[in-house]
């Protein structure tokens, strides 16, 4: 049995997917209040079957049970949250269970401190010390999904505006993974055991130009948009007076910091370990546009 905790964020809907096509009895830890409709719709698709066991990482009381019946785990919480992961390792020794695949994000890996490169390698160290026979992904931007906050919140807001903002020169690399690829190495990886207790970094096919993926972005909308270029240090100066007055701010100065990085990243590993194999953007970019349509 696949335990899969955090089955109702927007990686859940394609790894169940591709667990039920290859014939794993998956069960998904949901809270009371959660709905299951969309998961059940893929289970339907698919023409296969998923459990639903109530619990919650805030009590590891309530989730001993599930983790009982799984003799995998695959953790798709956020690992910003430490305090839930703990709660989950904690319950994983008392409940027995050995095997669990995490996910965590290249952003360890970017030069610039930050509050949530911190969390997330607090937590990647918890898991490396938590005796688990563990496999740590790290994705680069993950896109592909109309829930994800990347490419279709970009997409939707150049269809009602006709424009789009990007901050520094655009000559800076980036490597986003298609959203299918990343469900694919989770499965890829459960019961290989070259990858237990290893650590690695996934991404898109080949790096391009923040600039390059716009043209690319434009070629497949098939719309005229403009690109509006803001100079980094006038674009944080402008974001921080919106973060100011902003309870929920789309972006930070942070942010702006960090678009100026090359965010490039080798997959050899993966690919040498588990055939990882990733989309290129062109492919990726024009499958995300035809599902948002």
């Amino acid at each position: 049995m696949i335990l899969l905790i955090g089955a109702t964020g927007f990686l859940g809907k394609p790894v169940l997917e591709k667990l039920l096509k290859k014939s794993f009895k998956v069960s998904c830890l949901i809270r009371t209040s959660s709905s299951t409709l969309e998961l059940e719709d893929t289970a339907k698709k698919t023409g296969g079957e998923v459990d639903f066991s109530t619990g919650t990482l805030q009590s590891p009381d309530s989730i001993i049970t599930p983790l009982k019946k799984a003799e995998i785990a695959i953790y798709m919480v956020d690992l910003e949250h430490a305090n839930l992961l703990e709660n989950f390792i904690k319950a994983s020794e008392r409940a027995g269970l050995k095997r669990a695949v995490f996910i965590s994000s290249t952003t360890v890996l970017i030069p610039l401190e930050s509050k949530v490169k911190t969390k997330k390698i607090i937590s990647e160290n918890l898991i490396k010390n938590s005796g688990l026979d563990y496999t740590i992904l790290r994705p680069s931007m993950i896109y592909g999904s109309k829930d994800d906050n990347n490419f279709s919140s970009m997409i939707d807001f150049i269809k009602k505006r006709r424009f789009f903002i990007t901050f520094g020169s655009g000559n800076n690399l980036i490597q986003p993974i298609y959203i299918e690829d990343v469900a694919s190495a989770i499965v890829s990886t459960l019961n290989n055991k070259k990858t237990f207790k290893q650590i690695y970094n996934i991404s898109g096919k080949n790096p391009l130009k923040y600039n390059d993926m716009l043209e690319i972005v434009r070629h497949k909308l098939k719309k005229q948009f403009k690109s509006i270029k803001v100079p980094s240090g006038l674009g944080k100066f402008l974001i921080s007076i919106y973060a100011g007055i902003s309870r929920n701010p789309a972006l930070t100065p942070d942010q702006i910091d960090r678009t100026g990085i090359d965010k490039v990243y080798s997959y050899r590993k993966a690919s040498n370990d588990f055939n990882f194999s990733p989309t290129s953007f062109e492919e990726g970019i024009e499958k995300l546009i035809k599902e948002l349509k």
